[in-house]
């Protein structure tokens, strides 16, 4: 119950099976405990596997098509700091099992919880502000994150592929600003790159009709790497990896240093900025009866307040 709107109990083969990950030798499974900044973390929401230098996160809560809620968020940003921290590992792969690689955000929990005075302060604005630092970790990391996307990206989940290096994307991928759908503002950081990627008109576009964007549509604008079978998405995305993990890895790094300085250096000030407007959104009426309507599977009825 997501964005993306679709039935996640519906008996539907997965578009990314939950046991795609390719096997390498040298494999060494993460659902173990982990420890990140001091703390133990044991993955529930996603799956962490090297293979041959190699870090694969997998998105994998079926029950919400892998939406970004908080737990999520902290499972993945862990994750990530834990592959960046890993001398063995030298190129990161995103991807996400079942039929979305991500749902967006969870829309019964914002219903179920959205009443409650503090809920923007409380809930809203400290998750966009955790999936944008995510974001912002990614374009700071050493290593190349490399995404690989089948099914729906939407709200969040898009602007999370579109945040890493390289988007290879499956022929029935659907690329979504789905936000608008119930009167919140993109998050995770899209209103910071998206027009930096391809211009504001365009982005502009995607962010106030909220409509699906191909994978071949995303690959004309230069948003996606390349466009591939289902089946054959996981194999590319990781012979690339296999080809970046053999490559220069300081170079690589350096890269992404002077890429950050060229596109991103007003990244922290925007996140402040991002979540103070997320929360004017979700202290609305209209937020309130966007998602409402999401989940009657009715029109919204907006009136701006």
């Amino acid at each position: 119950y997501q964005f993306y709107q679709c039935d996640a109990d519906k008996s539907e083969k997965s578009m990314l099976p939950r046991d795609a990950s390719p096997i390498f030798s040298n494999t060494r499974k993460g659902s173990h405990n982990k420890i990140t900044g001091g703390i133990a973390m044991e993955f529930k929401m996603l799956r962490f596997v090297v293979e041959d230098a190699i870090a694969v996160i997998t998105l994998d809560y079926a029950p919400t098509l892998n939406a970004l809620d908080m737990n999520l968020a902290l499972e993945l940003e862990a994750a990530l700091k834990q592959a960046e921290e890993d001398d063995a590992v030298k190129v990161v792969v995103l991807t996400g099992a079942g039929r979305a690689f991500c749902g967006g955000g969870d829309i019964r929990f914002m219903k179920a919880h959205c009443e409650e005075p503090d809920f923007a302060d409380t809930s809203m604005g400290p998750l966009a502000g955790k999936l944008s630092e995510i974001v912002l970790y990614i374009k700071k990391m050493k290593k190349l994150v490399i995404c690989a996307v089948a099914g729906a990206a939407a709200g969040g989940g898009c602007n999370l592929a579109l945040g890493c290096d390289f988007v290879y994307a499956a022929d029935n991928a659907k690329f979504l600003q789905a936000f608008v759908g119930i009167a919140l503002i993109p998050d995770t950081s899209g209103g910071y790159m998206l027009p930096r990627a391809i211009g504001t008109h365009r982005a502009m576009d995607m962010f106030v009709t909220g409509r699906p964007v191909s994978a071949q549509e995303c690959f004309e604008l230069g948003l996606v790497k390349e466009v591939t079978t289902a089946e054959e998405l996981m194999p590319k995305a990781m012979a690339f990896a296999k080809k970046l993990a053999a490559g220069p890895t300081l170079a690589y790094a350096n890269m992404k240093k002077m890429m950050f300085v060229s596109m991103y250096q007003g990244f922290e000030e925007f996140i402040k900025a991002e979540v103070a407007l997320q929360n004017e959104c979700a202290n609305s009426a209209d937020f309130k009866e966007g998602i409402t309507a999401f989940l009657e599977k009715r029109k919204a009825k907006f009136t701006g307040k």
